[in-house]
C-alpha cells in the first residue's frame, strides 16, 4: 500500500508541475512574442540604417564630395 501511495504523490507532484508549466508559459507568451518581434523589428531598423549610411558614404566618395571630418573615417583630430 505505501508503494502504490508514493506513485500517486509522484503523479500528482508530475502532474502538477506539468500544469504550472503550461499555465505560465500560456500567460507570458504574448508578452514574449511581442519582445520577440520588437528586438526583430529593432534588429532590421539597425541593419537598414547601417546599409543607409555606407551606401550615402559610398555615394558621398564615388561623387568625389569632401566631407567633414568624423569619429567613423579615421580623420579626426588632423
Amino acid at each position: 500500500m505505501a508503494g502504490r501511495s508514493e506513485t500517486l504523490l509522484r503523479l500528482w507532484l508530475a502532474g502538477s508541475a506539468i500544469l504550472l508549466a503550461v499555465l505560465a508559459v500560456w500567460a507570458f507568451a504574448p508578452v514574449l512574442v511581442f519582445m520577440a518581434l520588437l528586438a526583430a523589428a529593432l534588429g532590421a531598423l539597425s541593419l537598414a540604417m547601417i546599409g543607409l549610411a555606407r551606401g550615402l558614404k559610398a555615394w558621398r566618395s564615388r561623387r568625389g564630395g569632401h566631407h567633414p571630418p568624423g569619429p567613423s573615417d579615421g580623420r579626426a583630430g588632423s
